[in-house]
Order: structure tokens, then sequence, then C-alpha cells
């Protein structure tokens, strides 16, 4: 969507927004920046069918912010990317916060096309009420609404087309200038914001630490998990079992946690949830994230069998598990077989299957000394 020349320190480099952060961790070697958590340079050249953005060249800006720009610019359909071209040329801005917020304020430019009234009044009813009962599309007139903006003397002339300005939508201050603001554009497990006595930061979960980093030195801040935590949102969450658990760890406790949770496909989730509600449920407490998070990298430690309900169901899967015949299913007490195994393992059945724990020596080490097995080995 935008591609930049960059310079620093007497060397140059290019790069494409929106970028992922190797590309980041790329210019900066390539212009010799010696910290990680610094992504300030000067901008040489800019190349994006947005002919506004020129406006950049020469400014110093902030690699983070520009691939900000970058993703909003990634995440528009074709009109929104009109009206955001459109509305640039109207403002007339020269700074990146000023062009960010106005990617996020498109609703406020109504194109008009003489050639198409009915649906430019369509469009610009969308702008105003952002959406529109089908009864009354099918039922509404907008032709003639269309002709009334383009009657109205209110239309200004630009290279991109007639453009109405609905004053009545300000630009949309979205982005400060100085820290980053709410957006989601890739997958996630936990969205949260950091925060200090007056500004916050967002950040999508797992990221990389200089990402949390850099977070942390827009708030004036060395450490990321001196700053606060407030959760915005938690994907596969369990409220019984992680909310407190999130809710009370750091940033980087959490980030780990994410990375943790981004590995584990959907069976392996379902069985990391029902570890985590038995342990709590046996032992009266987890302990903290960072006990969850030991105990998601010992699985091997827990028998977790999905939609198994009772010991006769728990026997045939452990049967069938060990590759036992079928003809000689039937010289086994197979409810016995299940039963036995459930008393081994202080197993249960639960709403989502069978769980238990074949390893209780793991499972001990991965929590704290104040919440270890109890009388339970």
């Amino acid at each position: 969507m935008i591609n930049c020349k960059v310079t620093r320190n007497g060397r140059e480099s290019e790069i494409r927004f929106p970028c992922t952060e190797k590309d980041i961790w790329r210019v900066q070697h390539e212009l010799e920046i010696p910290y990680e958590t610094d992504t300030r340079v000067k901008v040489l050249g800019v190349d994006s069918d947005i002919e506004q953005l020129e406006i950049l060249e020469g400014q110093n800006e902030n690699l983070d912010f520009l691939n900000l720009l970058g993703r909003l610019m990634s995440g528009m359909d074709a009109h929104e990317f009109e009206q955001f071209r459109i509305g640039l040329y109207h403002e007339g801005f020269t700074d990146l916060r000023n062009i960010i917020n106005v990617s996020q304020s498109v609703r406020r430019y109504s194109i008009i096309n003489p050639n198409d009234l009915s649906g430019s009044g369509l469009d610009h009813e969308m702008d105003i009420r952002v959406c529109i009962p089908t009864k009354e599309v099918e039922t509404t007139d907008y032709s003639t609404i269309g002709k009334e903006l383009l009657d109205s003397g209110k239309c200004e002339e630009t290279p991109y087309g007639l453009l109405y300005v609905n004053e009545e939508i300000p630009i949309d201050n979205f982005f400060d200038g100085r820290h980053m603001p709410a957006y989601f554009d890739r997958d996630f497990q936990i969205a949260a914001f950091l925060k200090n006595d007056t500004d916050e930061d967002f950040v999508l979960l797992p990221c990389f630490d200089e990402e949390l980093q850099r977070a942390a030195n827009r708030l004036n801040s060395s450490f990321p998990y001196d700053l606060k935590v407030s959760i915005d949102l938690i994907k596969n969450n369990d409220e019984a079992v992680l909310s407190e658990l999130v809710n009370s760890a750091d940033i980087c406790t959490l980030n780990d946690f994410a990375h943790l949770m981004n590995r584990f496909d959907t069976k392996e989730t379902e069985k990391y949830l029902a570890s985590l509600r038995y342990v709590k449920q046996h032992l009266g407490s987890i302990g903290n994230l960072r006990n969850a998070i030991r105990l998601g990298y010992s699985q091997e430690a827990f028998s977790f069998y999905p939609n198994v309900m009772c010991n006769e169901d728990l026997g045939y899967t452990l049967l069938e598990e060990h590759d036992v015949p079928e003809e000689l299913w039937e010289y086994f007490d197979v409810e016995r077989y299940g039963e036995e195994m459930c008393e081994q393992e202080f197993g249960e059945m639960s709403d989502n299957g069978y769980i238990g724990i074949n390893d209780y020596t793991t499972v001990s080490h991965c929590l704290t000394q104040n919440h270890g097995m109890g009388g339970m080995i």
C-alpha cells in the first residue's frame, strides 16, 4: 500500500507498509540503529496510490506509526479508499497524525457521481446513518437525495470527483500522534491497553518483546511490567478459569500466555481449559497465570478424552487407543476397566468429557509450593 525510502545515520533502506516486525528489524539493521526499541527515521520518498502521502517526504517519522497507516489503508474497501484520498485532498493535512485520523473519518466525505445520483444518494445516507433497513432502501428514492446534494452548491470539485463534506461528522481523534490506538487487524489471543497515570497504548498479544518495550517507551517507562494493564478482549476465554488469573497478571506474563495459546489448535485448547478447570476444582486454586502457563507446557501429564461421559465409554476408548482387536472386547469388563483408570488418575467426567492426571509429579512441579497437589497424592 505504501512504499517508503527512509534514512538515518547516513544510510538508506526501503520498506513497504503494512509490514511485519521482522521488516522493522531489517530496516533498523540496515540503518545501523543501535536500539531495537528505536524506530525513528527520516522519510526520503513515498510511493503510493494516494499522492497526498508524498507530503511525508522529508519528515521524521516513527516506523510503527507509518505501519499503522499502512494497516489502516490495507483494511479499506475500494469505496473507503476513494473517500480517504478525496478527504486528504480536501483537508490538506501535512502531518501523519491527522492523515491517520482522516483514514478513520471517511464517512465525513461523500463522493457525488452525477452519472449515478441514486448510488451517490444511498452512499451519502450510509455515511450519515451507518446502516439502513433493507425495506427502507427498497422504498427510498435515492436519486432525489443525490440530486439535492448536487444542486446544494456545496459540492467541491476535486481531481477525484465531486465532494460533499458532511460537516456534522467531525474528524475522529483516533490517533494522538504519540500512542498506539486500538485497531484489530490480525489474529490475536489478548487485546490489552498499557497505561500510566495519564496515557495508554494498545497492544495485540502475542507480540515480540520489542513491541512491548516500544509501547512502554511511548508511555515513558523502561519496563513494560511496571505499567498497569487493562484487558480489552480475550480470545478463547473461559471466564471461570482464566479471568481472575489474566486480570491480575503483568503484560509480560500475559504475552507469554498468549504465545502459549497461539500454539494450540481447537482440540488442544479444549484439553488445556479442561485441565485448568480440573486443577482449580481439586486444588482450590491454580495460583497465578505463570503456573497456568507451566501447566500449558505440560499437557502430556493429563489424560483427556472429549465426549467420554461414563466409565464404560472410557473403557471402550482405552481399548481402542491400545489397539485391542474388537473381537476381544467381549472378554473385558469394559466398565470396570474405565473405572480403574478413573481411580488411578483421580479422573472425573465433566460436560467436556473425561479428564485425569497421569503424571502427578510433573503437575506438582508446575505449581507453586503453596499450591501443591495436597491430599490427592
